[in-house]
């Protein structure tokens, strides 16, 4: 999580907003393709009125250093409070996952 997101979230709430980057980064089938528009959604299970997304919302492949990259947009939402924060992260297969890149 980015500190913009993470410093509003209490650690519970910064776990499941983590497991919402996971699941909409993880990708379907053997060549584990992401979708842009692939979104997870949460709510808070220990505050009313806390809630966030995260979206993959662009592709942007490295081909010459082999890298495959998404940019990811997590929103939080709290007592009526958007806050919203975009990501690079990337994976050089065979990785399976995405992790966050400079």
């Amino acid at each position: 999580l980015t500190a913009a997101i993470a410093c509003k979230l209490d650690p519970e709430e910064q776990k499941q907003a983590a497991q919402a980057t996971l699941d909409a980064t993880r990708g379907e089938g053997a060549a584990a393709e992401v979708a842009v528009g692939t979104t997870a959604e949460w709510t808070s299970s220990t505050r009313e009125n806390v809630s966030g997304r995260s979206t993959v919302v662009a592709r942007n492949d490295d081909d010459a250093g082999g890298m495959q990259c998404i940019m990811v947009s997590d929103v939080i939402i709290v007592q009526g409070e958007e806050t919203r924060a975009d990501k690079r992260m990337c994976r050089k297969p065979p990785a399976a996952r995405y992790a966050l890149s400079a």
